[in-house]
């Protein structure tokens, strides 16, 4: 099994043994939209029918409700501490820099792979510790709702876009400028502990594509993450 496989098993194991909370689905494609597709499944619809009542929903209320204070407290704390997926986001990069033995001055063994380990997850805390901060103060979503749409690949460019934009507070799509920006942030603060040789901007954009990749990976188990839980052996 290669780096990526591990990765990803461990992305696939997180998500469906971990119940996805309705602050940790993301972004909805239109105001209210997910109070509409909730609504359908209580009412019994399912696929395309719950979607379209999503929608009729939706256009009716225009229900789209920032999140509180509260709520982006624990959602925080969840993300970047508490969660299941904070570890696992952290071990697959680690191990697949452990093989790699990059940087070499932290040796191999369980020493060189608790470093890289700590590495890792001491910038995917950060980038949440950003992200929270920006967000707040710009008053941008941080939650990732299900897509209401039908097909695998509307629902799959959904979970991949989600990484990218965001609602302003009132409901309108913008680009996640406090994750974009958390990203950068967090892995040149992360350089500052590196050696010697790994402090470089290139190292830096390297662990941005990690941080995003590994958030968009997340995404999409998130999204499947009910179809998955049907037809995996693992439940």
């Amino acid at each position: 099994m290669n780096y990526w496989n591990l990765v990803l098993s461990s992305v696939a194991v997180t998500a469906l043994a971990v119940p996805v909370s309705a602050q940790d689905q993301g972004l909805p494609e239109e105001p209210g939209l997910h109070a509409g597709l909730a609504a359908g499944n209580e009412a019994g619809y399912s696929g395309s029918n719950s979607a379209s009542l999503a929608r009729a929903v939706a256009r009716a209320t225009h229900a789209y409700t920032p999140p509180t204070g509260k709520e982006r407290r624990e959602l925080y704390v969840r993300r970047a501490f508490l969660s299941p997926g904070a570890f696992f986001r952290a071990s697959g990069p680690a191990l697949g820099s452990h093989l790699k033995n990059r940087p070499p001055e932290w040796g191999q063994g369980m020493e060189g792979y608790g470093r890289r380990f700590a590495n890792r997850f001491g910038r995917f805390a950060l980038k949440e510790t950003y992200e929270a901060a920006g967000a707040a103060a710009l008053g941008h979503e941080v939650r990732y709702f299900r897509s209401a749409r039908s097909g695998f690949f509307p629902r799959a460019g959904h979970a991949m876009a989600a990484t990218f934009i965001t609602y302003d507070k009132n409901g309108r799509r913008t680009p996640h400028i406090a994750r974009l920006g958390s990203a950068f942030a967090a892995e040149f603060t992360g350089n500052l502990w590196m050696p010697a040789g790994y402090r470089t901007g290139a190292e830096a954009v390297r662990g941005v594509g990690i941080e995003l990749g590994m958030n968009s990976v997340f995404n999409l188990f998130r999204e499947f993450s009910p179809e998955l839980k049907r037809i995996l052996p693992w439940k």
